[in-house]
């Protein structure tokens, strides 16, 4: 099951993707160059920095590699590659599909957990050119139809569509786990994916009501001219990507000139900044306004409502400029949207612990983050979230992530 190279034509350079072998420099230097792009960014980090990473000056990187492009879909084939072998490992195995995909996943956590191996196209995949993002994007369905089809040998109940729904949701897990892990020990981390993945391929989804529709937005053009700037830029950072987005872009959208933008607004990082803030401060706010005289038992309910609600409707424009640009900000804007999401998760933990009170606070938000991101992926998945009643199975997801059998706390 192995991948094939990236399209030459539209690929990185005369390497064509993996056409060719990497030497043990190589090597070096797309697994710095990894750390480098999943901690600040790939538009932060600049091929000197890669360099001095490995003890190279930048010229001398060069002669590994084209330019910084190419060692970015380096970087995604060689996680495409751990993945390729994972997959052969499990298969070899001689056990039933469901055997077979419990030593996949396993080897996954492991992975994820002790190696810090993440899913990094999730977050820079549209520095990829066209051909190669649609390739990148094939071999995460690849994965997750692997899953899929393992959860459907295991479970002959599922409908086709409800194994990709659930396949999907075990990978995005597992591609969530720099996320969920915080400061636990891996054995722990893994323990709570492990726990989570049994929930998830055990989930009996809702069934379909005949009426049942996709959820599409209901957007509006707002009135005032910095409302509209807000509101412009952004769908264009969740279709774009920030640094793809130019003022004259956003001013067109807007239906204004760039003379007026700038009279609205000093320039593009303080609309990402504002965006942002939008999103995390509006979420804290429906959230505690909602529970108010709310019985804490009945908080959990309450908060996946609305979460749910938000992430399906215009709310979720923000989720992809939250996981891709908020390392374009500076520290100190990161530092405090950070904690807001903190004040955020706070609730759920508290309503969480109402409900299972002998998980620690800690496990409390590993599982938090685990919903949110799962959640998260599965709306910005246009054919998951085109699901007749995804609303429904997304809130019923949310409960098997939220409250999975069988995951004890340490203390």
């Amino acid at each position: 099951m192995s991948s094939p190279p990236l399209d030459p034509d539209s690929g990185p350079g005369p390497a064509g993707g993996r056409s060719s072998p990497r030497g043990p420099r190589a090597e070096q230097i797309i697994r710095a160059a990894t750390a480098l792009f999943q901690d600040a960014g790939y538009r932060n980090v600049s091929i000197e920095q890669i360099g001095a990473a490995v003890g190279l000056t930048g010229p001398a990187v060069y002669r590994h590699f084209p330019g910084k492009h190419d060692i970015l879909v380096q970087a995604l084939l060689t996680q495409v590659d751990l993945m390729d072998e994972l997959v052969r490992e499990a298969d070899e195995y001689a056990g039933t599909p469901e055997a077979q995909l419990w030593r996949f996943l396993d080897r996954l956590g492991d992975l994820t957990a002790n190696q810090d191996v993440s899913i990094l196209w999730r977050r820079e995949q549209r520095h990829l050119r066209p051909t190669q993002l649609e390739q990148m994007r094939s071999y995460f369905t690849r994965f997750s139809d692997y899953i899929a089809d393992k959860v459907a040998a295991a479970r002959p109940d599922l409908s086709f569509d409800d194994g990709r729904l659930l396949g999907f949701a075990v990978l995005s897990l597992y591609s969530n786990t720099s996320v969920i892990r915080g400061t636990m020990a891996p054995v722990h981390v893994m323990q709570i994916q492990r726990a989570v993945a049994h929930s998830i391929i055990n989930c009996s989804l809702p069934e379909t009501k005949p009426d049942a529709t996709p959820a599409i937005p209901v957007t509006r053009r707002p009135a005032g001219r910095h409302e509209r700037i807000l509101d412009a830029a952004t769908d264009l950072f969740a279709e774009r990507g920030f640094h793809d987005v130019r003022i004259d872009d956003i001013a067109r959208a807007a239906d204004i000139s760039v003379a007026t933008f700038y009279q609205q607004v000093p320039g593009k990082t303080e609309i990402l900044r504002a965006v942002l803030v939008r999103g995390v401060e509006g979420m804290l706010y429906l959230t505690t306004h909602a529970l108010t005289g709310v019985d804490p038992g009945d908080a959990l309910d309450v908060l996946i409502s609305i979460h749910v609600e938000q992430a399906l409707g215009v709310h979720g424009r923000t989720i992809p400029v939250w996981t891709r640009d908020i390392v374009y900000l500076p520290e100190a804007d990161q530092d405090a949207l950070r904690s807001a999401q903190r004040a955020y998760i706070a609730e759920w933990v508290a309503a969480i612990r109402a409900r299972t009170p002998e998980l620690s606070e800690a496990d409390a938000a590993a599982l938090t983050r685990a919903f949110i991101g799962v959640a998260d992926d599965i709306v910005q998945a246009p054919d998951l979230r085109a699901r007749p009643g995804i609303t429904d199975d997304l809130a019923t997801l949310s409960k098997t992530i939220l409250q999975p059998v069988g995951l004890l706390s340490n203390g």
